[in-house]
């Protein structure tokens, strides 16, 4: 008695859908964690930093301003509110030191990698973006 194919793709199909029911929960595993305040002050730092060495024109203190005053919003005490002002202002200085001993850093695909977190910081969002893993990326 032959196997017929209808049988055979059925059995490949109820294969695939558990495997996807296991792949969708690894997914979820590996959720980002929420940020933290401190984490958001660097992140927009760092993108300041970035702007500015690189001539974009962005006013990394009406920046820093936006970005405390988004924190304050979210309910960051004024204390809390200083002290992540700090953080920004020896992050700024950090990465402005480092970027500027880097050749050829403002390349074409670090210009291009810097615009979109200039624009979604403008736009009022200060969450670190996320991190796209490439398939050949081992640094995991």
């Amino acid at each position: 008695m032959a196997i017929r194919p209808s049988f055979i793709l059925m059995f490949i199909c109820a294969g695939l859908a558990a495997c996807s029911g296991r792949l969708g929960s690894q997914k979820q595993a590996e959720a980002r964690p929420p940020s933290t305040a401190p984490q958001r002050a660097v992140q927009v730092a760092w993108t300041a930093a970035s702007a500015r060495y690189c001539a974009f024109g962005l006013n990394p203190q009406k920046l820093k301003g936006d970005y405390l005053a988004w924190e304050r919003s979210q309910g960051a005490s004024e204390a809390t509110a200083q002290n992540l002002g700090t953080t920004y202002d020896k992050a700024f200085l950090t990465f402005f030191n480092k970027v500027k001993e880097t050749p050829g850093y403002c390349s074409k695909a670090k210009i291009e990698e810097i615009r979109p977190e200039i624009n979604r910081h403008l736009a009022g969002n200060y969450e670190p973006s996320p991190r796209v893993v490439s398939e050949n990326d081992n640094s995991r």
